[in-house]
Formats: structure tokens, C-alpha cells, sequence
């Protein structure tokens, strides 16, 4: 017979683990609360499902681009909030919150939002070089994302503790290292979206245009797990040894990597021979 302290553990746990899983709070009263918060999270998620609907009008890799961006921000989140460094950031209480209430459901819109906006704008550019999209899409998702966390950081609709160290160097109340995070892994992700397809299927398709379900699933929830891993890495390979051995500020490293990749977009893409076609 099981213990009666396990049993009442289990019965505790069957309990909690709905309002654990997900929390639900009355809109309205958040919207007295905090209005700013609540449009802000209203524009994301109407924004997101907007791009759905133009990615599912456009058809081809874009719907397939759509869920990799929000499989790419549940990895994020999810190894984010689930860490040690978790506990650095907390965020006010939205309609639906998920995790003991630590995750907002409107934040895995966000994702979506940012990167199919940065995506398509990119593919507007007739860029000559490849390398140079990459490098314009991790660029304009760090451009699109700076302002809204200055604003979400001062009005507290989410609040980072300076007891984490690679969050103390601020610009607007931004830490650097979190502008260099973003564009280090938005870059992986566009070079993993691109080239899983590549690599598995090698018939001769244009950018956008879709190739097989199985191949364009698995480009997706590649691109969406392996760029955390090799943005982080690559986040590491910069900030690491100039900051944590040099001792060079972050944000003199996130400047500096940032200037470095702008003139390398602009050298790439003037003396290449090859143009983009424009779709």
C-alpha cells in the first residue's frame, strides 16, 4: 500500500497541475490595470495572425516560415524561462499565462510577428549575395524588436534583474547582450531555413517556392531547434573572449559585431555578381 504522504502528493499535484498549466485572468481588469501592456500584446498577436494570412495567401515556404518562427521562439522561451537564468526576468500578469504562470501565451506570437515581417522585407531587397540576407534579417529583427522592449522594459510589463550580470550594460533600458542574442540567432535561423531544404532536397526550386511537405517540415523544425544552439553558441564565441577575458564592455562588443556585419553585408552584397530574383 502506498504511503499516505505520496498518495496526498499525488492528489496535490492532479490538483494544481491545471491552473499550473495554464492561467487564465479576466481581460478587462487587466486592461484597467495595465492598458499599454494589454495593446501591446493585442498588436502581437493580431499582427502574427495577419502574417499568417498572408502567408497562407502567398503560399510556397512562407506558412512553413510562419510556424518555424513560432516553433523558434517556444524553444527560446522555453529553454529561457526553464533555465537558471530564468529567474532574472519576470514578467506582469497577462489574460493567459502558461508554467505556474511564468510564460505568457502571447509571447510565442511575437516570434512570428518579427521574423515574417524581417523575412519578407528582405526578400524585397534584390540582394546580390546570400550571406548579405542573412545578415539584413538579423539585423531588421533586432531593429524591430529594440523599440519594443524599451518601451515593455520602462512601463514594466516585464522586468530584468540586474543580479544577472550580462544584463547590467543597458542602452534604454535594453541589455546588449540580449540585441546581439536576438540578431546572432535570428542570422542562424535564416541560414538554417534556407539550407536544411538545400541539403535534403536537391532539385533545382526557386527560394520560395515549396518542395515536399517532409522536407519542408523537417527545414522547419530544424531551423526552429538547432539555430538556439548554434546562436548561442555563436553569441558565446563573440562576447566570451572579448568580454569575459578582455574585460571590453558589452556593449563595445555588440557595437562593434554590429558595425563589423553591416560592412561585411554592404562588401558582400556590392561586389557580388549574382542578383536575387525578384519575387
Amino acid at each position: 500500500m502506498d504511503n499516505i504522504s505520496t498518495v496526498r502528493t499525488y492528489e496535490q499535484f492532479r490538483e494544481d497541475f491545471p491552473e499550473w498549466l495554464i492561467t487564465i485572468r479576466n481581460p478587462s481588469e487587466l486592461f484597467t490595470r495595465q492598458p499599454g501592456y494589454f495593446v501591446s500584446q493585442a498588436f502581437c498577436v493580431i499582427g502574427a495572425l495577419l502574417c499568417l494570412g498572408h502567408a497562407m495567401h502567398r503560399g510556397g515556404r512562407w506558412p512553413f516560415l510562419w510556424l518555424a518562427s513560432a516553433l523558434s521562439g517556444l524553444m527560446i522561451e522555453g529553454c529561457f524561462y526553464f533555465s537558471p537564468f530564468g529567474e532574472t526576468i519576470w514578467l506582469s500578469p497577462t489574460a493567459i499565462d502558461l508554467f505556474g504562470q511564468r510564460i505568457p501565451l502571447f509571447i510565442f506570437f511575437v516570434y512570428p510577428f518579427f521574423y515574417y515581417q524581417a523575412f519578407w522585407a528582405v526578400s524585397k531587397l534584390q540582394l546580390k549575395c546570400r550571406w548579405s540576407e542573412h545578415i539584413a534579417t538579423g539585423m531588421l529583427v533586432v531593429l524591430f524588436d529594440f523599440p519594443f522592449e524599451t518601451i515593455s522594459i520602462k512601463f514594466l510589463h516585464w522586468t530584468l534583474h540586474e543580479s544577472e550580470q550580462m544584463l547590467q550594460e543597458r542602452v534604454y533600458s535594453v541589455p546588449w547582450t540580449l540585441l546581439l542574442f536576438f540578431a546572432v540567432t535570428t542570422f542562424t535561423f535564416s541560414y538554417l531555413f534556407h539550407n536544411i531544404r538545400k541539403w535534403l532536397d536537391r532539385t533545382a526550386l526557386d527560394r520560395w517556392a515549396a518542395g515536399s511537405m517532409r522536407v519542408e517540415l523537417l527545414a522547419a523544425i530544424g531551423a526552429a531547434t538547432l539555430s538556439l544552439s548554434l546562436g548561442s553558441t555563436l553569441f558565446l564565441a563573440f562576447n566570451y573572449p572579448l568580454h569575459t577575458m578582455l574585460g571590453i564592455p558589452n556593449g563595445v562588443v555588440t557595437v562593434g559585431v554590429f558595425v563589423s556585419v553591416l560592412t561585411i553585408f554592404w562588401k558582400f552584397d556590392r561586389k557580388s555578381n549574382r542578383r536575387m530574383p525578384y519575387k
